[in-house]
């Protein structure tokens, strides 16, 4: 997916954002401010925006001397999530259909955005109303009929916090199928994506591998990712990719993707045909239009 014009006042203020969450610093929050408008100006548009997103968030990290402003965030998010696991995982026992749920409140967790959804999100708000949130598209048979036939799965995730949701989603997949299933996190910090130490503080490590994409992009930049990556995504039977930056990065490849995540601006929107703040099970058209192209 392309960048738009209307994609860099969201960068301007995602930046100011991260900016502010770097560092107290007045001069210096400035000083990465007129650095990043100065980097819009040259940068093309036929890049995602995730790409540009990490020249902005690696500007921020070298100005204010702070190598991952986000950290407490993250650390908090992930406890908070946590705490809620084991009444999460009853509510999904409970459930007439617990895959389906167990989707619904991984597509939840993506709320936990200070990117996209730097201007406040409802943590709380979002999980309890779960079972009841509008999708624009759910491609739920497909996704259940293809998972049950995956003899391999590559669980693409995106952030902190988000992580809880999606290993409650990983132990559902783990009763229902026998599929190998490898999780991908970021290879370096960048907003609240997560990254290594984030699953292994949820425990994540412990159900099943876990290997960072060696990136700092919020997304999956597939040609820079590692090789071992690459590998795993070009055989993996069925890919599960979370989170709005992924699918930006990943909504022109070919392959039998499935993203899971909310709809977050108006650009997506528009790509996407749904309104902002709906939800998206999406799968096969991608891989079509990936064929047709």
């Amino acid at each position: 997916m392309k960048t738009y014009l209307d994609c860099f006042p969201c960068m301007l203020k995602q930046t100011l954002e991260a900016a502010r969450a770097a560092t107290p610093e007045a001069a210096l929050q400035r000083e990465i401010l007129n650095k990043v408008m100065g980097l819009l100006t040259q940068l093309r548009l036929d890049v995602t925006p995730p790409e540009i997103a990490r020249k902005a968030h690696r500007l921020v990290r070298t100005i204010s001397g702070n190598p991952d402003p986000y950290a407490d965030k993250k650390h908090e998010y992930n406890a908070r999530a946590l705490a809620l696991l084991p009444r999460l995982r009853t509510l999904v026992d409970r459930a007439a259909d617990p895959l389906a749920l167990a989707v619904r409140l991984s597509i939840a967790g993506n709320v936990i955005d200070f990117g996209a959804m730097a201007s406040g999100f409802d943590f709380d708000r979002e999980w309890k109303n779960a079972d009841r949130a509008r999708f624009a598209v759910l491609d739920y048979e497909a996704f259940r009929e293809d998972l049950l036939k995956a003899r391999s799965i590559l669980y693409l995730g995106d952030n902190a916090g988000e992580i809880v949701f999606d290993r409650l989603l990983v132990e559902c997949l783990q009763k229902i199928s026998t599929a190998d299933i490898t999780f991908v996190v970021r290879g370096e910090p960048v907003l609240n994506d997560a990254t290594l130490e984030d699953a292994r503080f949820v425990d994540l490590d412990r159900l099943v591998p876990v290997i960072d994409n060696g990136n700092d992009a919020p997304g999956t930049v597939l040609a820079e990712a590692r090789p071992e990556v690459r590998g795993l995504f070009e055989s993996a039977d069925l890919i599960i990719a979370k989170g709005q930056g992924n699918y930006e990065t990943l909504s022109d490849t070919p392959g039998n993707i499935y993203f899971l995540f909310q709809v977050k601006c108006r650009i997506i929107g528009r790509a996407t045909g749904a309104e902002v703040g709906s939800y998206m099970l999406t799968g096969r058209r991608v891989e079509e239009a990936g064929k047709k192209g």
